[in-house]
Parts: C-alpha cells; sequence; structure tokens
C-alpha cells in the first residue's frame, strides 16, 4: 500500500508538537512519531520554528524519508491568523509572535506544501473525520487548553469565517 507521509506542527502558547503520520490508500491514519517542548524554552517565533523543524527532521531520519516523500506539512496555531496568506497574526497566548509567515518559511524549508489553519478549527476538522462527529452535517467542537476556542462544521463543511475566528467562544 502507498502511504502519504505528514508532518504536523501544533504551535501553542505552552507548548510546541511535531508528528509524524502517515495517510493509508483506504484513509486509515497512523501515527509514527510525536515531540513536545515547552514553547517556553524557544519563545521567539524564529526559534520555535528551528526547534520545530530540528524535531521533524529527526523524525524523518529515522524513518528514513526524505523531504520529497512528505505529501504536505500542516499547522495549527491559536489566532488571530489568515490561513489564506499562511501568517500567524498576534496570538494574545504568543507574545511576539506579530506577522509571522510561517507557511512560506516552512515551504521554503522542506519545499513541500504547507498548510495553516486555527486549532480550533483543525481539532473540528479531525473529529468530524476521525473522531465522534464522524457521519455527522453539523457539529461544534470546543478546545480548552491555555485559550478557548471553538470550530464549527455546518452542513458538512468547515466554517472558518471571514478572519479564521468563526464559533471563537471567548479569551
Amino acid at each position: 500500500m502507498d502511504k502519504k507521509f505528514l508532518v504536523g506542527f501544533d504551535v501553542g502558547g505552552t507548548k510546541c508538537a511535531v508528528i509524524l503520520g502517515a495517510a493509508g490508500a483506504d484513509g486509515e491514519l497512523e501515527f509514527l512519531e510525536r515531540g513536545v517542548f515547552p514553547t517556553a524554552e524557544f519563545r521567539e517565533p524564529e526559534r520555535c520554528i528551528e526547534e520545530m523543524t530540528r524535531l521533524a527532521d529527526g523524525m524523518l531520519a529515522r524513518h528514513e524519508l526524505t523531504n520529497d516523500r512528505l505529501h504536505g506539512l500542516g499547522v495549527s496555531c491559536g489566532g488571530p491568523l489568515d490561513s489564506r496568506a499562511g501568517v500567524i497574526q498576534s496570538p494574545p497566548n504568543l507574545p511576539g509572535w506579530d506577522e509571522v509567515p510561517i507557511v512560506s518559511m516552512l515551504e521554503n524549508r522542506f519545499r513541500r506544501p504547507v498548510r495553516l489553519q486555527n486549532d480550533a478549527n483543525a481539532g473540528a476538522v479531525a473529529e468530524w473525520k476521525f473522531g465522534a462527529g464522524q457521519g455527522v452535517e453539523s457539529m461544534a467542537f470546543l478546545t480548552f487548553g491555555t485559550g478557548l476556542g471553538a470550530g464549527l462544521i455546518l452542513n458538512k463543511r468547515l466554517y472558518a469565517g471571514c478572519c479564521d475566528l468563526a464559533g471563537e467562544c471567548g479569551h
């Protein structure tokens, strides 16, 4: 079976995570490896992104994968952000992360497609496709971490709104 290898980056106010996974032709997901570090250790965006790429490089090497074997990379982060432009704008729980063009930074580094999504929206899609939300047409996903968030699936589609903040329930 031909697998699509994927790298996920989660930028959080408390911790950052990097995950290497594989998707089979049947849509089944397999988590291969996960690495986590406290965000405070690498508070500046450039240093944090450098540490995430270092972890991803190590995972790829341990699984004998090269960048060209990657299908793509995804980044989740609390808002505000602009998913279409690929820019983290200035999340309240990430001081100094102002107008960070994370998608272009990672595309230049890995030479693979990269997508950015609000973390609550990413969680909503994951729960809808692979979790308790499978088979429903509409649902709300709530996340309680360093901040509060919500993602909405309406009529079998992610509803992000004009600024990727639809459904956000507070800060």
